[in-house]
């Protein structure tokens, strides 16, 4: 019986400092681009100051940019209002491009989501938002991932 509670007892001191590294706001993920986008978020942090989405290439992608501002520039949506993008790490402003291999992590960030936000979607910008979400564009996929949960 001594062995068995010395095995329950390490499990138990094992789980519980893993259980407290979660983060407060956990999401379901990863969560994958529509229509065959070979990209997926891997993870979200929602410090006070934004909304930080990380973003895994999920096989090698060439001449990768984002919009910093205007028409084309990426946000969130969330309950009906959009959230801004602010700058990320690891990727670069359009007109200048770069590839990613395959795992590259890309992390954006965003104004912060509105407390109590339960889902949100990403769209890249106004290419996202008329790109059909049953149709993979031969040219330019767009990144968008709709419903994104969080926990």
């Amino acid at each position: 019986m001594r062995i068995l509670e010395k095995a329950l007892f390490g499990a138990i001191f094992v789980a519980v400092p893993l259980s407290v590294v979660q983060p407060v706001a956990a999401e379901t993920l990863p969560h994958r681009a529509e229509n065959q986008v070979p990209v997926a978020i891997v993870q979200v942090k929602r410090p006070a100051e934004h909304t930080e989405i990380h973003l895994q290439a999920q096989a090698a992608l060439t001449k990768v940019c984002f919009a910093a501002s205007g028409l084309n520039s990426p946000y969130l949506l969330a309950a009906g209002r959009n959230y801004r993008y602010l700058g990320g790490d690891n990727v670069t402003a359009c007109p200048e491009r770069r590839d990613y291999g395959a795992g590259d992590i890309m992390v954006l960030r965003f104004e912060p989501l509105a407390t109590g936000s339960s889902t949100f979607s990403f769209v890249s910008g106004q290419g996202g938002e008329k790109q059909p979400i049953d149709v993979v564009s031969p040219t330019t996929p767009y990144w968008n991932f709709l419903r994104v949960r969080l926990d």
